[in-house]
């Protein structure tokens, strides 16, 4: 019950918010929301990711921070494979549906959820799991698609989190004013980055889009696969407490929303991605009680 009033209460309505803007048709809807990503992808989310590599407990949670990084590494490696073998079965390229399977959506809806259901340790770990995830994504996953790892240095949250982590390294603490700030920024963000997955859902994808059981294989893949890989990962290496529920949460998320956007720049089944993201958001309704219990 307190897992669905804080869905209902914290998640889902902001997601709402970003559906329905996108519904009501204004004028020049398209270029405002373009505008609303930039400023959240090259500002706001920086700036947040920034804040908290600053206040991780990285020194006094080095085997914690090991952990979840061997966690990514990991749920990475088997979402290769689980790629690979769907390209197999429904007879694609590997390209073409390697970015939706492989990668999770670990910052718009990871953070927040870790946040809610985990506290401020949560939000820790989770973002180490996102900027770890990130640098294979913009290393890995954009040379998979396009054979180029030139977008990895164009985005600024990866020097902004190094810049944060060097700072955290150096002990260098922050005022009372910068916290106060920083904790307004986090109450800022995670409301932007879900009316951003809200603005995201294509819902007319999942019915003009024919290849349903590829769909739902892949989420399954996605979502599940990533789940039961964390969670032996975590039993094997006696993982426990909020990083082993950071894990097991972030692993088992929906596709990431740049799998859509990367997968139509470089021509490949974006049909597919966005298809996964919109059920795959769905279905975290379901996953969620389930990666809660096996915490």
């Amino acid at each position: 019950m307190e897992i669905t009033l804080k869905l209902l209460t914290k998640i889902i309505p902001y997601i709402f918010i970003g559906w329905l803007f996108t519904k009501l048709k204004l004028k020049n809807t398209d270029l405002f929301i373009r505008y609303f990503v930039n400023f959240a992808l090259y500002f706001l989310v920086p700036i947040f990711v920034f804040f908290a590599m600053w206040e991780a407990p990285l020194l006094t949670n080095v085997v914690n921070t090991r952990n979840v990084v061997f966690a990514v590494l990991v749920v990475f490696f088997f979402g290769v494979l689980f790629a690979l073998c769907h390209s197999k079965i429904f007879g694609q390229s590997f390209r073409s549906v390697a970015l939706p399977i492989i990668f999770m959506n670990s910052a718009y809806i990871a953070i927040p959820l870790n946040t809610v259901f985990f506290g401020t340790e949560g939000t820790f770990y989770a973002i180490i799991y996102n900027v770890g995830l990130t640098f294979l994504y913009f290393i890995f996953g954009v040379w998979f698609v396009s054979g180029s790892i030139k977008e990895m240095f164009r985005l600024p949250i990866m020097y902004l989190a190094i810049f944060g982590i060097f700072l955290n390294l150096s002990g260098i603490k922050l005022s009372t004013e910068i916290h106060h700030f920083s904790e307004l920024l986090t109450a800022i963000t995670i409301p932007v980055m879900l009316c951003l997955v809200g603005c995201q859902m294509r819902t007319d994808s999942i019915f003009c889009y024919k290849g349903l059981k590829k769909v739902l294989t892949g989420v399954f893949m996605r979502m599940f696969g990533g789940l039961i890989v964390a969670y032996i990962f975590c039993r094997v290496f006696d993982i426990t407490g909020v990083v082993k529920g950071v894990c097991l949460l972030t692993s088992a998320m929906p596709s990431a929303i740049s799998s859509y956007i990367f997968s139509k720049k470089y021509d490949a089944d974006y049909s597919f991605a966005s298809s996964m993201i919109t059920i795959g958001l769905i279905m975290t309704l379901v996953v969620i009680p389930i990666i809660l219990w096996l915490k």
